[in-house]
């Protein structure tokens, strides 16, 4: 395990307990697969998506594996996503034939993102730059506790393109320790993204806050400024 990588997205380092090493190297293995035998597949999948839908809907899809000896399936790693062109496609790629390549990987079920390779490493030369994702989730719901409209509010949501997952960048979220290896298994296998380094320099980038400032007074700031905006619209009809 790369744990220079691992400690800068974690808290603590080892000793880690053996099924977490094990885990990790079964991520490892499992990426290694996907890179060496499905990626190209798995790419066309992506890309003849866009191309259906009209515009990249996403770089990265979370998927599960459900593996033992006899078996394998795949299964969408969001309700959303079933029925969808992504199941269709990824079924094809990644079905009972793949088994036999699977072979020496432990039975169980695994949580990963499968990722449009030359499309999110293009992605994240540039998108990192802008962080803006858990704002926009923060003004959303101010504007929703100010009683605006839910069409106004949606438009500050968080485009679904901004940040892939996005919970990995957001230093109000509580890195869980599966995330971490899966972080860290990409990393190993996807080299040319730098998603570790991007993760974690981003997480502590936002975590930096001088010991003399108690409280996020610049969010203060423009939740007054929104308010008043708000209650200006108000008032003028």
């Amino acid at each position: 395990m790369n744990q220079e990588v691992f400690s800068r997205l974690r808290d603590w380092v080892e000793p880690a307990h053996p099924a977490i090493i094990e885990r990790y190297a079964d991520l490892v293995a499992i990426y290694t697969l996907i890179r060496d035998k499905y990626q190209k597949k798995i790419d066309q999948v992506f890309d003849h998506a866009a191309k259906m839908i009209g515009f990249v809907v996403a770089t990265t899809i979370p998927v599960v594996f459900e593996l033992d000896e006899k078996s394998f399936r795949l299964k969408m790693g969001a309700e959303h996503l079933q029925g969808t062109l992504f199941e269709q496609g990824f079924s094809k790629v990644l079905n009972a034939d793949v088994l036999p390549a699977f072979k020496g990987i432990r039975p169980g079920t695994y949580s990963l993102y499968l990722v449009w390779f030359e499309a999110l490493r293009l992605k994240l030369r540039t998108d990192w730059l802008e962080p803006v994702h858990f704002q926009r989730a923060w003004l959303q719901d101010l504007l929703k506790q100010a009683g605006v409209e839910q069409e106004v509010a949606a438009a500050a949501a968080v485009r679904p393109e901004v940040r892939e997952p996005a919970h990995w960048f957001d230093p109000g979220m509580i890195m869980e320790v599966e995330d971490a290896m899966l972080i860290s298994a990409i990393d190993e296998i996807y080299p040319e993204l730098r998603l570790a380094d991007r993760v974690a320099s981003f997480r502590q980038a936002f975590l930096r806050i001088p010991p003399e400032v108690q409280e996020p007074a610049h969010f203060r700031q423009i939740e007054q400024q929104v308010l008043k905006e708000v209650q200006q619209r108000k008032a003028s009809g």
